[in-house]
């Protein structure tokens, strides 16, 4: 298996990447609002230096000591978060500042006009060579007591400007930021080991000692069993395949014996067959001689002599010996079909009229459901007859005491969908034989078919059988459904273009 198909691979990869968008959102809010915290110190350190500043120089001012201004910047200018401070007046040149050197340069015009814009104390963030610089502007305003010294003349004495770097901020969150990715690394790094130990453990080896038992009985090995240990999922899936088997291995060991069965009922009715045949062959002749002997003492013999009666009961027997003779052939060595155009209403109808001088069916009523329309078969009409005037009888010899026959047939269009593989053709007629008798029992109906079986007192059981080898001989099927007390129904089916059971062509 590839390994990307591997649900070990897929389970580990799906809860790695899970737990690493948890722990991604989780982290970035956290940086975030750490950064937002750390930007808030220092935008509060810087304004209160600002206002440390603006005190200080207050102070030293009324005190007359307008030298240590400079001193006081200097020496709040070394702290290393410090970019720089400087005071200048209106006109924009530098009066003090942190860096000695800036002192009595001139701002240009336009930064100028933005500082006396700005409200009396602003805070701006601004980028300055990818660093983050807070800068503040204080206005000095002139207030009374500084009027000794500045006059009342100007509303703004100076302006102090301070700027702060973010840099240790900066990287105190690049910090966090890499101790963040690798505590998720880790953690993925972790759960990945721990999930692909558990998926190994609890999933995957019983799951493979699973497929391993699967791949043996699919080889035929029903001695294996799944022995997985277990009380959950996996091990009721065990559980139940284990049960799965022992119905297999329980079906197989059946169907063995119904085949071996079969096999043997196979070769004793072969053998029976044979011997069937070769008796009827040498029966058949002498029979002749006997049935034409006694015709011609019963002739010879007055219409009053008793022993007339008896000559004629000994030639019904006669007759019927030589009826279970050609049945015994007919089984032993079928015929082939004499293909040609066949109507199957007229079969019916011609079948149907050779039954009506027969006592029992002079109280049995046939009822004629003839779909119009029924295509001509490619069929040998006389064994077709044979088929019917079997199952005509049958049915008949079902009631004695009288009922009804019901003679339907129907076009039908076959999509191989019945379980009929060999009857996946185009077209079919269906001819159904309904009656209304007691019905056959559900133990015995799979075995009407058979060879020699019969129910009745007088018969060789091969009517159905030798009517079955007809019919498939033509390419169709026989089937027979009852219900107790209800009555049977046989159906048979035929393609409207015959085709051998040999070779699936159509006859010629």
């Amino acid at each position: 298996m590839p390994v990307l198909h591997s649900l070990k691979v897929k389970f580990v990869a799906a809860l790695v990447l899970l737990v690493s968008l948890v722990i991604g959102l989780s982290t970035w809010w956290t940086l975030e609002v750490h950064r937002g915290h750390m930007l808030h110190a220092t935008e509060d350190k810087v304004r209160a230096l600002t206002e440390a500043i603006d005190r200080g120089i207050h102070v030293v001012m009324r005190e007359g000591r307008s030298q240590d201004v400079q001193r006081i910047l200097e020496g709040v200018g070394r702290d290393p978060d410090i970019e720089k401070i400087i005071i200048f007046d209106t006109h924009g040149k530098i009066l003090r500042a942190s860096q000695p050197d800036l002192v009595g340069r001139v701002l240009d015009r336009d930064r100028l006009s933005r500082y006396l814009d700005q409200p009396d104390f602003a805070v701006t963030g601004l980028h300055e060579n990818g660093r983050l610089v807070q800068s503040v502007v204080k206005k000095i305003r002139n207030r009374p007591e500084c009027f000794a010294c500045h006059g009342t003349g100007e509303a703004v004495n100076g302006i102090l400007h301070v700027d702060m770097s973010f840099r240790k901020t900066q990287e105190q969150i690049r910090e966090m930021e890499g101790t963040a990715l690798w505590t998720m690394l880790l953690t993925a790094a972790v759960l990945a080991a721990g999930g692909t130990i558990l998926m190994v453990r609890l999933v995957e080896r019983p799951v493979g000692s699973l497929m391993r038992a699967m791949a043996k009985v699919e080889g035929g090995d029903l001695e294996t069993r799944a022995h997985l240990g277990r009380r959950d999922e996996l091990g009721q899936l065990a559980q139940s395949f284990n049960a799965m088997v022992d119905r297999l291995k329980a079906a197989r060991a059946e169907i063995e014996v119904f085949h071996q069965q079969r096999l043997a009922r196979a070769e004793r009715l072969a053998t029976l067959g044979e011997l069937a045949a070769s008796l009827a062959h040498e029966v058949k002749n002498p029979l002749a001689g006997i049935a034409g002997a006694i015709q011609v003492m019963a002739d010879e013999l007055p219409e009053t002599d008793p022993r007339k009666e008896i000559m004629g009961e000994i030639l019904d027997q006669v007759h019927r010996l030589d009826k279970t003779v050609r049945d015994l052939l007919a089984f032993a060595r079928p015929g082939k079909p004499d293909i040609g155009p066949c109507d199957i209403h007229q079969v019916l109808d011609r079948v149907l009229i050779l039954l009506a001088e027969n006592p029992a069916a002079k109280q049995v009523r046939v009822v004629r459901a003839y779909q119009a329309g029924i295509p001509s078969l490619d069929a040998d009409s006389k064994q077709l007859g044979q088929v019917f005037l079997n199952l005509l009888l049958n049915a008949i010899q079902a009631m004695p005491t009288g009922g009804q026959i019901t003679l339907k047939t129907t076009l039908r269009e076959m999509d191989g969908t019945d379980g009929n593989t060999s009857m996946a053709r185009d077209r079919v007629v269906e001819v159904a034989l309904t009656d209304t008798g007691p019905g056959i029992p559900p133990h015995l109906l799979q075995d009407i078919f058979n060879p020699f079986f019969t129910t009745k007192h007088r018969g060789t059981g091969l009517g159905l059988s030798v009517s079955r080898r007809i019919v498939e001989d033509h390419g169709g099927w026989i089937d027979a459904e009852s219900r107790p007390g209800q009555g049977a129904t046989f159906r048979v089916c035929l393609p409207v273009e015959t085709l051998t059971r040999q070779t699936g062509e159509p006859l010629p």
